[in-house]
């Protein structure tokens, strides 16, 4: 589907989180990559293990935990903030990640970077921007794609999910 004004190569990213909220955090991580139209997607994603201060400090939702599925149990085999931000700057370099979250997306980048202690190499984008380069009838028929494909609540498959819709 994508035309000749995509910004090549494309990237989205997606975080499920310990709820919605400005004192919540970042669980899991994903990225998906689309270097060229001639390539296949490449999906990448891990939990996140929380550090003390997120446990102590933030808060933990039941409800966020009954949309992703994942227990602050399953956190202990995740990967660190560091691990996580680092494998996310070697992915996706000094490129955009587009994402659909918003405040949300952006607030658990800022956290995973400060509990990593290093910076984002990339920029957040707004997902529905990106769209903004498709026709109408690409768009019309990427939307049609998405409703009839439901969100699963884990990062990697919802950052697929995105980037799949551009193949349609």
């Amino acid at each position: 589907m994508p035309n000749d004004k995509v910004p090549w190569p494309l990237f989205t990213i997606d975080f499920e989180a310990s709820g919605l909220g400005e004192f919540t955090y970042p669980i899991e991580i994903g990225i998906a990559a689309w270097r060229a139209p001639n390539l296949p997607v490449e999906t990448w994603s891990s939990l996140i293990s929380p550090p003390m201060a997120w446990g102590q400090h933030r808060i933990w939702s039941r409800e966020g935990e009954a949309v992703h599925g994942i227990s602050r149990e399953e956190l202990a085999g995740g990967i660190s903030p560091l691990e996580a931000l680092t494998k996310a700057n070697e992915l996706i370099g000094g490129h955009t990640a587009y994402c659909e979250g918003g405040e949300h997306d952006l607030r658990w980048l800022l956290h995973l970077a400060q509990a990593a202690n290093i910076p984002a190499s990339f920029r957040l984008g707004n997902w529905k921007t990106l769209s903004a380069v498709l026709t109408a009838s690409q768009q019309a028929q990427m939307f049609r794609w998405l409703d009839a494909t439901p969100v699963v609540h884990r990062a990697g498959a919802d950052a697929e999910r995105l980037m799949k819709a551009w193949a349609v």
